[in-house]
């Protein structure tokens, strides 16, 4: 089967963020299962592999659609390509995700009119829900937030419940984990020597929903109380602001020694060795909705390579934690209950053995190959959902389309 991966704005390449690394997983999967997977990405990338194809997004990316079986998108993905797979007939495959992050984003707070590019990018999400054919979601609670989403757009339908009750025509679940080739390649790598001696690590974005000034106090106790724990950041904050914040708060704090942040990012093939020398992931988001609800992509690192993780206890991270018992999840504004909690994730005892032990024991659940099944029955049989062509269903697309033509020219404006 031929597939086409659109990776809309998230590069796939040695500097790949956690959802391009997502989908570069998945491609690997699928190759490797017999099919010819073709990634479409902003810019150009080296990585190979047996079956798959990095191109870049370019004025004639509608042949990658006509040529493809199916074609794979990204949440909020450039609906024209969408559209397109739709007017062709080619079985669309969406990672879905409601736009609930997005109203952090910069871009969309320093608009003009922030509702109004709010606007555009819930009418793209509600196409995106009507064009799929399968709706592929990270976690439980995003599979309930899209039920419910298909429910209130009017998706959900008794041609769907008769087609097949259990919905898995329509949606499965793909949880944030690793695939075997990731852990072979982590398997065969070395700790890097000038990651030796690291405790904590920060394995994945700074942003304004998820940032580690909770640390700096909870670091600075253990210090005066002689546990000088170390930390690194893998990646620099993008924003220059939070990381002038970050660095100042460090120095405030006494902990210049005991916390390091890179020049550049971590190129892919080198977080093996970063990250096999850690002894534990930190992550401390902020309450929200989009804490709420969504498991951290970057909690695959935890899964890989088998590292406990101290998270905060706001939501569905932190819920994933507690119930496996991979880790703590805890009240970031509770210093002394993070410095406990990250004292015990990474000094030997039992505490960190029990963590160690849960995580070898899930395992393999979360790994790609045992979570495929769904995808791979739809794209087997490769038929699209059985309220697509429908009059009805046509009826409700184009009604969007004429009440939002851009969605049909133009790429999501918050990218």
């Amino acid at each position: 089967m031929k597939i086409t991966i659109f990776s809309g704005p998230y590069p796939v390449d040695e500097h790949m963020g956690g959802v391009g690394l997502r989908l570069w997983e998945l491609a690997q999967c699928l190759a490797d299962g017999g099919d010819h997977v073709t990634i479409v990405t902003p810019r150009p990338s080296s990585l190979a592999w047996p079956g798959v194809t990095c191109v870049t997004f370019d004025s004639g990316w509608r042949r990658h659609v006509d040529d493809a079986d199916a074609i794979v998108t990204s949440d909020q993905p450039d609906t024209s390509v969408m559209l397109h797979a739709y007017r062709r007939g080619v079985l669309s495959v969406v990672e879905n995700a409601p736009p609930i992050e997005h109203l952090h984003y910069a871009h969309l707070r320093a608009s003009a009119d922030p509702q109004t590019v709010y606007d555009d990018l819930a009418d793209r999400y509600r196409l995106q829900l009507w064009l799929a054919d399968h709706l592929l979601v990270r976690s439980e609670p995003e599979r309930a937030a899209t039920l419910g989403a298909l429910v209130a757009t009017g998706r959900l339908t008794w041609q769907h419940h008769r087609h097949d009750p259990t919905l898995s025509h329509l949606i499965s679940l793909l949880p944030i984990g690793f695939n075997a080739a990731a852990d072979a390649h982590a398997h065969a790598a070395t700790c890097a020597p000038d990651a030796a001696g690291t405790d904590l690590v920060w394995n994945g974005g700074v942003w304004e929903y998820c940032e580690p000034s909770p640390m700096w106090p909870a670091l600075a106790l253990l210090r005066d109380q002689g546990h000088p724990v170390t930390m690194r950041l893998l990646y620099p904050p993008a924003d220059l602001t939070i990381r002038a914040t970050i660095t100042r708060a460090i120095g405030q704090h006494g902990l210049a020694d005991l916390v390091s942040i890179p020049d550049a990012a971590v190129p892919h093939h080198q977080r093996d060795a970063c990250l096999l020398a850690a002894r534990a992931i930190v992550c401390t988001g902020r309450p929200g909705p989009e804490t709420q609800t969504c498991h951290r992509l970057r909690l695959r690192d935890a899964w890989l390579y088998r590292l406990p993780v101290v998270i905060d206890h706001y939501g569905a991270s932190g819920d994933l934690v507690t119930r496996h018992r991979i880790g703590a999840a805890v009240d970031p504004a509770d210093s002394a209950a993070l410095a406990r909690a990250l004292l015990a994730a990474v000094q030997d005892g039992p505490t960190r053995s029990g963590y160690l032990a849960a995580l070898e024991a899930a395992r393999p659940a979360f790994t790609f190959e045992a979570n495929l099944h769904g995808l791979r029955r739809v794209l087997a049989t490769g038929r699209h959902a059985p309220d697509v062509g429908t009059p009805s269903h046509q009826r409700v697309v184009d009604e969007l389309l004429a009440r939002r033509p851009e969605l049909a020219t133009t790429p999501t404006p918050i990218f």
